[in-house]
């Protein structure tokens, strides 16, 4: 059974990590990386774990015993323990209440699992083999991270920054897709980023030369739209 790709935005939001030893810590560093508040509760808690709370105000320790009341107004939950019973407990619990969870190491009371993944600024790629083999989703990963670099992480911070005023001054679709492969274009050819007056006359080439709309082709053409597939049929397009 395959798994559904899907990215959510954990900023600010309240996500519990139940157990406190080394499993736990590299949740901790996830969700983190994607700003995530994070409380951690355990009986013991690790010195690394320990080590980032004193760096980062978005991670809470509380060493206690769980509570039931700990899920209430949580994202999503991290059961990271070696008592299968209470795992099973918590999993439940969050089953009835619509909360995502993820018990490490036991797919089967998990609702999501984690994917091994490459970061650089906001661009994410992600890999999963819906648990059947972390070693090779590590390696995807690894070959990801020769590809995935911090060039590519800048160039989708400019194509975010013009990407409102372009669909502002170009409405139809496929001129804006031309005027972000120019930018990517130029982005990868040089060693440095298109500057404002650059992207500004991309954007106005574009603007001056805009596309025919097929539609319009089909009208101008005299053919009904069938005519003209069944034409295109027959005709080899080089």
């Amino acid at each position: 059974m395959a798994y559904f790709p899907m990215f959510i935005d954990l900023t600010d939001s309240d996500c519990l990590i139940i157990g406190g030893g080394q499993v736990a810590y590299r949740k901790v560093k996830v969700l983190l990386d994607f700003d995530a508040r994070v409380t951690v509760i355990a009986r013991e808690v690790s010195s690394k774990i320990r080590e980032i709370a004193g760096k980062n105000n978005n991670l809470q320790i509380e060493e206690r015993q769980f509570e039931d009341s700990d899920l209430k107004g949580r994202k999503l939950v991290v059961v990271a323990t070696d008592d299968n019973d209470f795992n099973s407990f918590v999993s439940e619990k969050c089953n009835e209440a619509n909360i995502p969870v993820n018990v490490v190491d036991d797919q089967e009371k998990c609702s999501f699992i984690f994917s091994s993944y490459v970061k650089e600024g906001d661009l994410v790629g992600a890999f999963s083999s819906s648990g059947k083999s972390p070693v090779l989703t590590q390696f995807l990963r690894d070959k990801e991270k020769e590809v995935l670099t911090p060039k590519l992480g800048e160039i989708n911070d400019l194509m975010g920054q013009w990407r409102a005023q372009v669909i502002d001054v170009l409405p139809n679709e496929a001129e804006r897709k031309e005027v972000f492969q120019s930018i990517l274009k130029y982005s990868l050819d040089n060693d440095n980023l298109p500057t404002e007056e650059e992207i500004k006359e991309i954007i106005k080439e574009r603007k001056d030369s805009p596309t025919i709309p097929f539609e319009d082709v089909v009208k101008e053409s005299g053919f009904t739209m069938d005519e003209l597939e069944a034409i295109m049929d027959e005709v080899e397009i080089e």
